[in-house]
């Protein structure tokens, strides 16, 4: 391999690494619980809740398979009819089915003293699938629809239930998008419950190297992927090293991956999208647990003010520089996290809540008896927002954001960035097959740093330095309209109009966003799969760095052109099959893998007429991990390739990997027991004795996870557990290079990376 492509890679590897070198539908109402609902105001006369007079069964989706249940919360008004439809559990195409069916409901109003109320109640939609054969229905019924039995009367007096709207979340989602439950996130073996981790499961997800949470996602580099949690920004999602991520599990209820033609909310990353959701406001105590041989953790949340409101507070510390100092005294890792929710119904329709998190990292090493800081950075987050549902199912939200980064980029100087946003969005359904939502966000940062003395260094590293960490203020400015058209059972179609504006050292530049995707049922248990959508970037750094960034857009922006379709099946026994081709093409993006071994950060943007792109196709087939016995495999064959310039022909990428596979599967096996394993493979880097000719790849990696876990359980939800895991248990060595000398050449290897862990997890 030549001199030029061993130091890109290995320069990138010593970055990233310094650790590693250490049928139809049944009805059931209820009435909503305790927990679902504010308690009314005292009164000696009872509720009489609703009752139902008249119904609909919901009708088995054409093109879906298996069972399924949905969970719908409708406002039950004074004359009896139903309004402000929407779904608090359950997954498309299921839930547009439960819907239609339940807005078609009539009921009798809820009543106090004989005076009509409003209230809200919850409806579950069991599906079963059609019988293969069915006798011939009577005259005049309805092909394909069991009559359901009479809807149980809810229970009255019981449950105080009057004009309450439940905040629960119903947010749009794509067609194309990737979810992981938490249910599932806990049983993928070497994820080690970690929300975040778990997304190198899905396809399209290329690693870097074997379990280090840095990757390529359609062969968008890690400088044009965006990390959110609940809409909020983040520089890195993970702590330096081998480190988990810098949010509590606990408060995560599921995370996305957006690779294309991501919600209309998220912008400005020309790459895919990695999106965390915090888990609704308990209306109980609650709380969660860990200690494991290398940190420990918690988060605990409790209701106060009668239930109107909770509040919870959790971190992480790491308690690694203290083991390490027993096998490594010269190296120092230390990392640690905080994370507090605050949230309060200010009325029945109204929310105010407040979410702060911050990491901190520190990692250093000892020569020549001086201390040498490897990466040390820092960031918090502040988001303070206010949700508002109105009649017939809008949903209001005004958000406003203070971030503070930190990095320590030289000797005891930072660089720092203090970040405010605001953001707006409003969502409303047009019609019951239309929904539409605008909405705008504006985000400045205040860049400063400390610049070294111009009589302390050289002319070109005070410019250099100048150019990075001088004062200034740049300015992002986005504005939507999304549209979500479902014009028959199982359709979904949604188009977005985006635009966003750039402005720094003077230079203002505009990105549009266009994006469109669908879901189009052909035939039964077979649907069409499709999404495109242009996405602008500011320039960035090949690897995020918080607080430093490029100053007067030296470049111009980037830009990510996504093209995929494919087919989505249902197979028997709740197996999901999804094949999607892909073809991306990107534009002026800051890639490590161009820069043929130079890792220097002061370089301006590649050549807009020099793009990259990458194309292949991407294969999963999974049933469901939160099931009692479970299994998944992705397949990911895909191609990067460099475009050309004036000094280099079009090439392969040093990083590409022609395939990436995995197959894994989880069981209950009783008495508390849970058992999960993964095997993953993939090929290695084009070997290149020069970065413009390839000579075969270098050979393949493999690895093999697992987890055991032995779970207690108490009343209520109340556990203890023990877990073993282990990532690369294997101890598999990556080969990255090969080295070449007068007695012959041979692979140069890294690693293995093995993570084991021990650690016991409660929760309440």
């Amino acid at each position: 391999m030549g001199s030029g492509g061993k130091r890109q890679r290995f320069g990138l590897l010593l970055a990233l690494s310094v650790l590693a070198t250490l049928g139809p539908g049944v009805v059931h109402p209820r009435t909503a619980r305790a927990d679902d609902v504010k308690e009314a105001p005292p009164s000696d006369a009872p509720v009489v809740s609703p009752r139902a007079i008249e119904t609909k069964e919901a009708t088995y989706p054409a093109g879906a398979t298996g069972t399924a249940a949905v969970l719908v919360e409708v406002v039950v008004e004074t004359d009896g009819s139903v309004s402000n439809v929407t779904i608090a559990e359950g997954e498309e195409p299921f839930a547009t089915a439960a819907k239609e069916a339940i807005g078609a409901w009539r009921f009798t109003p809820a009543t106090r003293a004989g005076k009509p109320l409003r209230a809200r109640i919850r409806i579950g939609v069991a599906f079963s699938p059609p019988e293969p054969e069915r006798p011939p229905a009577p005259e005049g019924a309805t092909p394909n629809v069991v009559t359901s039995p009479s809807p149980p009367p809810p229970p009255s007096t019981q449950s105080k239930i009057e004009e309450v709207l439940v905040l629960g979340r119903n947010e749009l989602r794509t067609p194309t998008e990737h979810r992981l439950g938490r249910a599932e996130i806990r049983m993928i073996p070497g994820a080690f419950g970690d929300p975040f981790r778990a997304i190198d499961s899905l396809p399209g997800v290329v690693p870097i190297v074997s379990g280090l949470p840095y990757f390529y996602i359609r062969g968008a580099p890690p400088s044009a992927v965006g990390y959110y949690v609940d809409e909020v920004r983040v520089p890195y999602l993970f702590h330096f090293g081998l480190g988990p991520s810098v949010i509590q599990p606990a408060l995560i209820e599921e995370v996305a991956l957006h690779p294309a033609a991501y919600p209309a909310r998220f912008g400005r990353f020309a790459g895919g999208v990695v999106a965390g959701q915090t888990r609704e406001p308990s209306k109980d105590l609650t709380g969660e647990g860990q200690i494991r041989i290398f940190d420990a953790g918690a988060y605990v949340e409790a209701p106060f003010a009668e239930g109107r409101g909770s509040a919870g507070v959790g971190g992480r510390y790491s308690y690694t520089a203290a083991i390490l100092s027993l096998v490594a005294p010269n190296t120092t890792v230390d990392y640690r996290d905080y994370n507090a929710r605050v949230s309060y119904d200010l009325s029945d329709r109204t929310r105010l809540s407040a979410l702060a998190f911050g990491s901190f990292d520190y990692t250093s090493t000892i020569e020549d008896e001086k201390e040498k800081v490897l990466f040390a950075s820092e960031f918090h987050r502040l988001d303070v927002r206010l949700d508002h549902r109105g009649d017939g199912g809008s949903f209001t939200r005004i958000a406003t954001t203070l971030g503070i980064d930190r990095t320590r980029i030289e000797g005891a100087r930072f660089a720092q960035d203090i970040m405010l946003g605001v953001r707006a969005r409003h969502r409303r359904p047009i019609t019951k097959n239309l929904d539409f939502e605008l909405g705008a966000d504006v985000q400045a940062d205040f860049y400063t740093g400390d610049l070294p003395s111009p009589y302390a260094v050289q002319r070109e590293e005070y410019d250099q330095a100048l150019a990075f960490f001088a004062p200034r203020t740049d300015l992002a400015s986005g504005a939507w309209a999304s549209a979500t058209y479902r014009p028959f059972t199982g359709w979904e179609i949604v188009g977005t109009a985006r635009a966003d504006v750039f402005t720094s050292a003077g230079k203002t530049l505009v990105g549009p966003s266009p994006r469109l995707s669908m879901r189009v049922p052909l035939v039964p248990k077979v649907a069409f799969l499709a999404a495109l959508g242009v996405a602008p970037q500011p320039p960035a750094f090949p690897i995020p760095v918080p607080a430093v960034g490029y100053s007067g857009l030296p470049g111009g922006l980037g830009y990510g052109y996504q093209k995929s379709a494919g087919a989505e099946v249902a197979l028997p026994l709740r197996f999901l099959l999804k094949a999607i081709g892909y073809h991306h093409t990107y534009l002026a993006l800051r890639d490590f893998a161009r820069d043929r071994g130079n890792l220097s950060l002061d370089e301006a943007q590649p050549a807009p007429a020099s793009p990259s792109q990458a194309y292949g196709l991407e294969v999963s087939l999974k049933r469901k991990l939160s099931e009692r016995f479970a299994a998944f495999s992705s397949f990911t064959l895909s191609r990067s390739e460099l475009g050309s310039t004036l000094y280099q022909p079009q090439r392969v990428s040093p990083f590409d990997r022609s395939y990436v596979f995995q197959i894994g599967g989880a069981a209950d096996l009783g008495a508390g027991w849970r058992a999960s394993s993964r095997f993953l493979t993939y090929r290695g880097w084009p070997d290149q004795q020069d970065v413009m000719t390839t000579s075969g790849r270098l050979s393949p990696f493999y690895r093999v996870d697992v987890r055991l876990e032995k779970r207690w359980s108490f009343q209520k939800e109340r556990y203890i557990s023990l877990v073993f895991e282990g990532l690369n248990v294997t101890a598999s060595k990556e080969i990255v290079g090969t080295k070449c000398d007068l007695a012959g050449c041979r692979d140069d290897t890294f690693g293995p990376i093995v993570i084991p862990s021990i650690g016991v997890e409660a929760g309440l």
